[in-house]
């Protein structure tokens, strides 16, 4: 049984169609890398696995039981974390305090055990030297680094990345992969939409490619960025 399985799910904003009809499974332990043009709706895709937003058809079911009536905060408490492609911490908070929040309300941790993991998540992201410092003062790495030690307090079997390495350097995109693999090895299993192929190449069992909402190709990630849908649609390459 997959751990996650997305099926058939559509989603319309009036007239505009931005998921139409999609399916895939994630197993447990497994990395999905989601690739697509802007506006081909990765983030909407994010927004209905984690109910900010409710499919208009299809089913969502997590170990074979559907989540449709789970609304964000329940979905966090069985295992969704996640980060957005803009970190927004709250920047009056130390970073400490931050991931504090998270432990506490995203997990029903008592506030000894938030205070724990806490401490932990901080010392897994490459923070703790930073917990004491106001989120309002880190650079953009900090940022998401923050970002993703706030989905990690609330200890997710389940991780939707949403473009954590957009505007990092070379530099620190390597060094981020790096964090990323190693929650892999934690066991968490990971859905990761970004532009930076190169980063997803070095994580991901699978890629998704999508556009305009519908399936394009998925597989084994070579397979598919070597796929022509992708170079045409993608890459912005025609194909004869």
């Amino acid at each position: 049984m997959s751990l996650l399985s997305v099926k058939n799910i559509s989603k319309n904003f009036g007239a505009l169609k931005v998921t139409n009809d999609l399916s895939f499974n994630l197993k447990e332990g497994e990395a999905i890398g989601v690739l697509g043009p802007n506006g081909a709706g990765k983030t909407t895709l994010f927004n209905l696995i984690s109910g900010d937003l409710k499919p208009d058809s299809g089913d969502i079911l997590l170990n074979g039981n559907s989540i449709l009536s789970l609304g964000a905060a329940d979905r966090c408490l069985e295992g969704f974390g996640r980060t957005y492609q803009v970190p927004h911490p709250f920047e009056g908070m130390s970073v400490f305090e931050n991931v504090f929040v998270g432990a506490v309300y995203g997990n029903n941790h008592s506030e000894k055990e938030a205070e724990e993991l806490a401490l932990n998540v901080l010392e897994q992201t490459g923070l703790i030297n930073k917990a004491e410092a106001l989120a309002g003062s880190l650079s953009l790495l900090e940022r998401k680094r923050l970002e993703l030690a706030k989905a990690l307090s609330t200890q997710p079997k389940i991780l939707l990345l949403d473009e954590i390495a957009g505007g990092l350097t070379e530099h620190e995109v390597h060094d981020l992969i790096e964090l990323i693999q190693n929650i892999r090895k934690n066991g968490v299993s990971i859905i990761w939409i970004e532009h930076i192929v190169h980063a997803l190449l070095s994580v991901v069992d699978r890629i998704i490619a999508i556009n305009f909402g519908e399936m394009l190709i998925q597989g084994d990630p070579q397979i598919v960025m070597n796929s022509p849908e992708v170079k045409e649609v993608y890459m912005g390459i025609e194909i004869e």
